[in-house]
């Protein structure tokens, strides 16, 4: 694109190009999400067209703004000017000049893929030179600058803005990074996670994030985005920011997908092989968990595979407990070489088991997890195992006896897979003989820096004062050190996970900054919160009785804001509320302690203790329902009782020797319980 001498009829003034760009792109729509300047000579004229105007005429207004100084002192300028930087009321006034700069990175020309500084002299109409341009190293006090007025003066409420630096480009990588990806493309992205079976448990390398990223994004991505992942030289400093961007979005998905064909959103996961060794006996059990970035159903998963039900509460830490079908899956049945998925009812949840000849486990202590478990990265100087099909056997014991200490083969004789191969490896010191052909054995090359752990106050990085999170710096040469506010941060974990100083101030920003001897590589802010009231954070209006909005102004009228009720006295619970039952048909409630016995209406259910089974008295059959509050809290309980009428009465219920009484439907975790409380019966 070029810049052209012309007369517009209808123009805007800078002051009104810097709105609409800005609302654009920060508003409250974008509130906890990401925001990237991806601006491009289409956005501008889409912006423009209102009022007949074009991204020429953006230009144009923003050359003239400039007179007799260059851009970059202008835009300095404005960041400087008093009323802005005592009052920062409305949007920063440098928005327009940040535009330009990034509408520069995507001009298109004969210029090298790595030449920044010709385009934006091209876009201006100067001569398309070489050489920095001149003072454009202070435009990263406006990049700066604009990150904190999104994340600390704006709470992130209109978008989180990083100013990350694009590999060893330091004054024009922020800009040129807000280009890496469209609008389209970073939507596409959670699509192709799921269906390459990624997720932020395990990262990835970023070789075979690159591989996975290839081969399914091929509908999603443009020609430019595929050609520089495809790219051999990982020496492109454009390739590597790119692929950083792209792990950005993937530690912060989680794992929910828009399916806008079908007008609902699907959450992802991932299967992952856990496995308990017996070297004595020489045998492997291995079974199948679940794991997920999205918090888990409260009462656990119902997972559907080849029709067949299984199912999987919450273990921690974003694992599930083991998947279950009346027992544990034998995974050892199963062809790991393939891909396949499991799905609740609903369609809401699918997890996917990558398919895969090579599989990685470690010590399951690390996760808090029993046994051995499967990640999706090759430790680097650490213990881990190798699952191998025999095709890949020759290379792997090749890289194992060349590359690695301590590698043997352990001789299982039950449990695994035909054609399939375990060894236990002491450290991997090179991944050069195996990288190319099998990426999942590549290790990490990138630095990253990411908070773990914490309670957050919203979708930002505001985090409570008693709660704040750790720091995890992940650098393959070790050479990185960490700094907070500018105090250098000793990892006594060992594991390059620092922690905040004690006395860190609250409701201040807080910089984060990992160097490599005075160059600043990658940087975070955070803000730690002391007090928070929770009424005046919420924006929402009350409703009435009807699910109006309200306008009175009476305390004492019935008002409901989601969880916050006003002007009602709540009425003891009548757990009858809940059941699909007609007039005065009987009901009898059970709990989890024998002689735990109540039945309505002839009975009061004014009791003290809480019922887990109400069972529906009908003309054929009794129906068993489900009334606890939770699977764990509804565990049956052996405990005497003094009361031997209610004891026989509640052993009679459960036993049941006409077979009347229909067990929970449709759940085999409810009906797993019933089975045990009927067990239970018996044995009082």
């Amino acid at each position: 694109m070029k810049t052209l001498s012309y007369t517009a009829k209808n123009t805007r003034s800078y002051s009104e190009w810097n709105e609409i760009i800005a609302q654009h792109f920060f508003n409250p729509e974008m509130s906890g999400r990401n925001v990237y300047l991806y601006v491009t000579e289409d956005l501008i004229n889409s912006l423009g067209i209102s009022k007949g105007v074009t991204c020429q005429d953006f230009i144009q207004t923003v050359k003239n703004v400039i007179g007799l100084s260059s851009i970059c002192q202008q835009a300095l300028r404005s960041m400087q000017n008093p009323v802005w930087r005592y009052q920062r009321q409305g949007y920063p006034p440098y928005i327009g000049y940040l535009a330009l700069f990034v509408l520069a990175a995507g001009t298109e020309g004969d210029f090298s893929s790595k030449a920044y500084y010709p385009r934006l002299r091209e876009l201006l109409g100067e001569k398309p030179t070489s050489g920095k341009y001149p003072d454009f190293d202070e435009m990263q006090k406006l990049w700066r600058d604009l990150e904190k007025w999104a994340n600390v003066d704006k709470s992130d409420k209109l978008g989180i803005f990083n100013a990350n630096i694009t590999g060893r480009l330091v004054h024009v990588g922020i800009p040129i990074a807000q280009t890496l990806l469209t609008e389209k493309e970073l939507k596409a992205l959670p699509i192709i996670f799921a269906e390459a079976g990624l997720e932020t448990i395990s990262l990835p390398s970023e070789r075979h994030i690159t591989s996975l990223l290839v081969r399914y994004g091929r509908s999603y991505l443009r020609t430019r985005t595929l050609q520089l992942l495809e790219e051999t030289s990982e020496g492109n400093e454009l390739r590597q920011a790119l692929i950083e961007r792209i792990v950005d979005e993937l530690c912060n998905w989680d794992g929910t997908t828009e399916l806008q064909s079908e007008g609902r959103t699907q959450i992802y996961g991932v299967l992952r092989l856990c496995c308990k060794l017996d070297l004595t006996a020489k045998r492997a059990s291995f079974t199948l968990r679940c794991t997920t970035k999205h918090d888990f159903p409260e009462d656990g998963l119902i997972l559907n595979f080849n029709n067949d039900f299984y199912s999987c509460d919450e273990h921690g830490n974003g694992w599930s407990s083991p998947i279950l079908n009346g027992r544990n899956i034998d995974a050892s049945m199963l062809d790991w070489r393939y891909a396949f998925q499991m799905e609740s009812p609903d369609n809401k949840w699918r997890f996917k088991f990558p398919n895969s000849h090579i599989r990685i486990f470690v010590e399951g202590r690390s996760l808090s997890l029993p046994g051995i478990v499967e990640v999706g990265r090759l430790p680097k100087g650490s213990p881990f195992f190798l699952a191998v099909h025999q095709e890949c056997r020759t290379l792997l014991e090749r890289w194992g006896t060349s590359s690695c200490e301590g590698f043997e083969r352990l001789h299982i004789v039950k449990g695994l897979p035909n054609g399939w191969y375990l060894f236990k490896v002491t450290a991997a010191h090179s991944d050069e003989i195996v990288k190319s052909e099998y990426p999942i054995l590549s290790f990490s090359t990138s630095i990253r820096l990411s908070l773990e752990g914490g309670l957050r106050l919203g979708n930002g990085n505001w985090f409570f004062r008693f709660a704040p999170p750790k720091l995890v710096l992940q650098c393959s040469d070790g050479t990185a050190k960490l700094y907070c506010n500018g105090r250098l941060l000793e990892d006594t974990s060992g594991q390059s996970i620092y922690e905040l100083p004690p006395d860190i101030p609250v409701d201040t920003n807080i910089k984060i900054e990992a160097r490599n001897g005075d160059n600043v590589i990658k940087r975070l802010s955070l803000l730690l919160v002391e007090d928070f009231s929770l009424f005046p954070s919420i924006k929402t209006s009350y409703l009435d009785r009807f699910g109006l909005v309200t306008t009175t102004k009476d305390e004492h009228s019935p008002e409901v804001r989601g969880a916050l009720v006003k002007g009602v006295d709540c009425p003891a619970f009548n757990f009858n509320t809940l059941l699909p039952i007609q007039g005065k048909q009987r009901v009898v409630f059970l709990g989890k302690e024998p002689g735990q016995v109540a039945i309505y209406p002839e009975e009061s259910i004014l009791i003290d203790w809480y019922p887990v089974w109400a069972i529906a008295k009908g003309s054929l059959f009794d129906r068993a329902m489900f009334c606890g509050t939770s699977l764990k809290e509804s565990e049956l309980k052996l405990s005497p009782c003094k009361d031997r009428k209610k004891l026989d009465s509640w052993k009679k219920i459960l036993l049941d020797n006409h077979k009347r009484t229909l067990p929970p439907l449709s759940d085999i975790r409810l009906k797993k319980l019933w089975v045990e409380f009927q067990k239970g019966a018996k044995r009082v």
